[in-house]
């Protein structure tokens, strides 16, 4: 008996160390593109550790972002994407994951956030199995969020309960997370969510993944795809600056 238990325990180790070895290694991505975003400029500075970090140049900066990628998925992959929404005002940070899975790093996002002590509001931005992450983060510390956003996701826990600004941006096109997925899993998502279809967007052009990637017919551009994920991103995060309107109809649901 002791040595099946031994053989088990020896297999299930081999499974694990399998499947570590295969996440560590990222999809292919624009290595050329990703690269142009990572250095400083007048308008933004970056720093590649411990983090990736995009911090707009002038101030002053109330909001932060903390993204989380998905599985198997390098951090550069999203620096350009991030580039674009720290040059609109906000300090965002690309948390690298162990073994590219942020399964193994769910509370990343507290070292980001002691590390800017100054930033007033913090939202949580995760792609993929990243979204997952996210969701399970702000499941614990729901109060450390001023909002929660999920790019081409979904929670696998129930966070109706909880009443965090929420949005969930998707594309029709996705063949991994696809629209019928979110919709069979939107029970799950916090009460206050917002969803939003993105026409002709798929999975893989939320950030510089390799062409290669995209299999569907009938698809966007990838900078058009960008640009509305942003615009609508953006506008979200606005809302929840005191005194803007999601945050005066928060204050009335309060007050009710």
């Amino acid at each position: 008996m002791k040595k099946i238990i031994a053989s088990v325990l020896l297999l299930l180790c081999l499974l694990i160390a399998g499947v570590l070895a295969w996440m560590s290694v990222p999809f292919a991505y624009q290595k050329e593109l990703t690269a142009a975003a990572l250095h400083s400029d007048s308008e933004v500075q970056v720093q590649t550790s411990p983090w990736l970090s995009f911090t707009p140049a002038k101030g002053p900066i109330s909001d932060g972002i903390v993204f989380y990628p998905g599985g198997k998925t390098a951090p550069a992959t999203f620096a350009p994407v991030m580039r674009q929404l720290a040059a609109e005002g906000h300090l965002v940070v690309i948390v690298p994951m162990p073994f590219n899975t942020a399964f193994l790093g769910i509370d990343k996002a507290n070292a980001v956030m002691a590390a800017y002590p100054d930033i007033e509001r913090w939202h949580l931005i995760g792609h993929s199995l990243g979204g997952v992450a996210a969701a399970e983060y702000a499941k614990k510390q729901p109060e450390r969020l001023a909002s929660l956003i999920f790019w081409a996701s979904y929670p696998a826990s129930d966070l109706q309960a909880f009443s965090l600004p929420t949005l969930s941006v998707a594309g029709t096109l996705d063949s991994q997370t696809t629209p019928e997925k979110i919709a069979a899993n939107a029970e799950k998502f916090p009460a206050r969510t917002q969803f939003i279809e993105m026409p002709a967007a798929n999975h893989w052009q939320y950030g510089y993944f390799a062409d290669s990637r995209n299999t569907e017919a009938n698809l966007r551009s990838r900078q058009s795809q960008i640009d509305e994920l942003l615009a609508h991103s953006l506008a979200f995060i606005r809302l929840q600056a005191p005194g803007a309107a999601g945050q005066q109809n928060e204050d009335n649901d309060n007050d009710a």
